[in-house]
């Protein structure tokens, strides 16, 4: 996923695309909930606005272009 994740960073220059370790952060990762890897959330001010479990490239990708848009 990294290859694309890169990618969809350098297409989407509006939204921030940030990498948490879960074994260094797990309390970040218990707070939301992360227990599969990978897991990607959505955040909007904060606020988890959506969640996709899975390298599941597509679905990430529409999820992203879905929340950029509101």
């Amino acid at each position: 996923m990294k290859p694309i994740i890169k990618t969809m960073a350098s297409k989407y220059t509006d939204v921030d695309f940030v990498k948490i370790d879960v074994d260094e952060l797990s309390d970040v990762a218990q707070e939301f909930g992360v227990q599969a890897m990978p897991t990607f959330l959505l955040l909007k001010q904060g606020k988890e606005v959506e969640k996709a479990v899975g390298a599941k490239k597509d679905e990430l990708e529409k999820k992203i272009q879905i929340h950029r848009a509101v």
